[in-house]
């Protein structure tokens, strides 16, 4: 069950995140930083992939979060809020895919004064029920669509050799044929409010009618789209001539609507103010939703929640039309909801039926103004650093801000570190770095042997690196060699090797080839990261004359097809970074 806007993006049970498709009108760096670190840990390629309206305020350096230039083709904003969610099973081949529809945006307001409301749902790829399927099919057609409008690059590139949505895209295809009508809907090519119309309705006609939204439509005359809702559901015969019909909204901003109240009174509609018990009263309708019941104890029917807010654009009109692209779900409401009650439909949405609204009382508020938009995206998508040198994709030329904040032409030099973002002199867009052919994180801090664990010992998975970590589960072993003091040096140096080439070993031999060049990177940057805390049993090894690193070559610890050069590359780096590059190995005997 979730619960916030965060939870959306935690990992079901036993799984962690692999890979996810996101798309939203506004988002902050706040919210998206926490989206990002609430999905997975820490990665060198990108985790999320983020499709957003076009903004001057591109958040586009958060570590993992790639973001997706947009072009400004075929819709008049991007305001769907959707997201698409691959989950990999910890220790074998699972694959849980997540597809969540919000009404709010991906920003700090559905966490504390919006009333938002979203829906998600879990797939199994190995028990798919086949209308969950067909959602999921339906989502991903629509960011196919997104993708088809966006600079994408960032995330058509190998990372280790291998796409970071290629699971994902592979799980999405294996998925088993369904007839299923999806119950996700978007607007790309036909308006909200025809999929609206001929979905919600059911074999009997409804007796009611319930409508909120954040926001109306500017101008008109008429009783605006929720008088047009009524009379196309009247028309197809799915609503009742006497139906009870109520609208709820925000009083002090009801945009075109405040002045066409009276209209939508004499026709038969009560305006009420939404009521959350998660928030207080001075909360303000973002969720838009649409519900169509009967029942007068009890109610049955079918709502459609998403983004699309009761206005022209939003509602009534297509992308390609000249409307905004939004997406939602109808689903059936749950058996056994009474209408009054804490433990009714007041659950599953912000509504009242005992408090009305006067159409006097309605104020129009503030008009909707139209976010700042760039005249062109950057120039690239990242840059590439080599070897002490910055460049971009394709040897352009691209005005970056250098170390000293001055203003350098690409290629140019830069001193290692490599950085992780780079600042654009033009526009100041800030860009993800590329090297070693992955995403550019701080590299690891002095570690030690259980902090190696902490993270490789449950590879694939990546390491949080946001909380603090307790060791390694099951590393007692580990923790008898520290806590020994008075142990002979050679015996507490022997003894924490072996414990450290074990466990990795153990790990090592059951990794997927997929996640093989990954692990060998992952090895190499993590064992050298220990020289410096590890003298103590470095030094034993350095003064024996014995290397003992070769010991994970060995293929018995090698999954089957992998490429053991790579290892054997990383393995030469970490035996030179120990000082053991001049040592023969410490099983040449027992190989012999």
């Amino acid at each position: 069950m979730h619960t916030t806007l965060y939870t959306l993006f935690m990992p079901p049970e036993g799984c962690f995140g692999d890979f996810g498709l996101v798309c939203g009108f506004t988002a902050t760096p706040q919210v998206l930083g926490q989206i990002r670190r609430s999905f997975t840990g820490e990665m060198a390629r990108p985790v999320l992939a983020a499709f957003i309206h076009p903004t001057v305020n591109a958040v586009s350096d958060i570590p993992g979060l790639a973001w997706m230039w947009m072009r400004k083709q075929g819709y008049s904003l991007l305001h769907a809020k959707v997201a698409l969610l691959g989950f990999r099973g910890q220790g074998g081949d699972g694959y849980v895919i997540r597809l969540a529809v919000s009404t709010g945006n991906w920003t700090q307001d559905p966490l504390t004064d919006s009333i938002d409301l979203f829906w998600s749902v879990d797939v199994d790829c190995t028990a798919a029920d086949p209308q969950d399927v067909a959602d999921l099919r339906a989502a991903w057609v629509m960011f196919d669509w997104l993708r088809a409008r966006a600079d994408c690059s960032l995330i058509e590139r190998d990372y280790d050799g291998e796409r970071p949505d290629a699971r994902l895209r592979a799980a999405i295809a294996e998925l088993p044929a369904t007839r299923r009508t999806p119950r996700f809907i978007d607007s790309r090519a036909q308006a909200l409010n025809v999929q609206v119309v001929e979905r919600l309705g059911s074999a009997s006609k409804a007796d009611r009618l319930i409508l909120g939204s954040g926001y109306f439509e500017a101008e008109g005359e008429d009783g605006g789209v929720p008088e047009r809702l009524r009379m196309a559901l009247l028309q197809g015969k799915l609503l009742r001539q006497d139906a009870r019909l109520d609208l709820f909204l925000n009083p002090q901003s009801c945009q075109g609507l405040a002045p066409r109240a009276q209209v939508l009174e004499n026709a038969g509609w009560t305006m009420r103010r939404a009521m959350s018990d998660l928030h207080g009263p001075d909360a303000r309708l973002h969720a838009k939703f649409a519900l169509l019941a009967r029942g007068d104890r009890q109610a049955s029917g079918r709502i459609y929640l998403g983004s699309g807010n009761l206005s022209r654009p939003g509602f009534e009109t297509a992308a390609n039309a000249g409307g905004n692209l939004e997406a939602g779900v109808i689903v059936d409401l749950p058996e056994g909801l009474d209408w009054r009650g804490r433990k009714g439909i007041r659950r599953l949405l912000p509504i009242q039926f005992d408090d009305t609204v006067a159409p006097s009382a309605l104020q129009a508020g503030e008009d909707f103004t139209r976010p700042e938009e760039p005249d062109a995206p950057p120039p690239v998508s990242w840059l590439i650093w080599h070897r002490g040198m910055l460049s971009a994709p394709g040897d352009l030329a691209v005005a970056v801000l250098g170390p000293d904040g001055a203003p350098l032409a690409t290629p140019c030099p830069w001193p290692a570190p490599a950085p992780s973002v780079i600042t654009l002199a033009q526009g100041g867009w800030r860009l993800p770095v590329i090297a070693e052919g992955v995403l550019v994180i701080p590299p690891p801090p002095e570690m030690t042997v259980e902090d190696v664990l902490a993270g490789l010992g449950s590879f694939p998975e990546p390491p949080d690196r946001d909380r603090p970590e307790d060791g390694p589960e099951g590393g007692e072993a580990m923790a008898e060699a520290a806590d020994a003091p008075g142990a002979p040096p050679a015996t507490y140096a022997i003894r924490r090797m072996m414990g450290l080439l074990v466990r990795l070993g153990e790990t090592q031999a059951g990794i997927d080839p997929r996640d093989w060049q990954r692990w060998c990177r992952e090895l190499r940057q993590n064992l050298c990261a220990i020289a410096a805390q590890e003298q103590a049993m470095l030094g034993f090894f350095r003064s024996a004359g014995a290397n003992p690193l070769p010991v994970l070559a060995d293929p018995r610890l090698c999954p089957d097809g992998a490429d053991l050069a790579l290892l054997d590359a990383a393995l030469a780096a970490v035996a030179a970074a120990w000082n053991l590059d001049d040592c023969p190995s410490l099983w040449i005997d027992e190989a012999a």
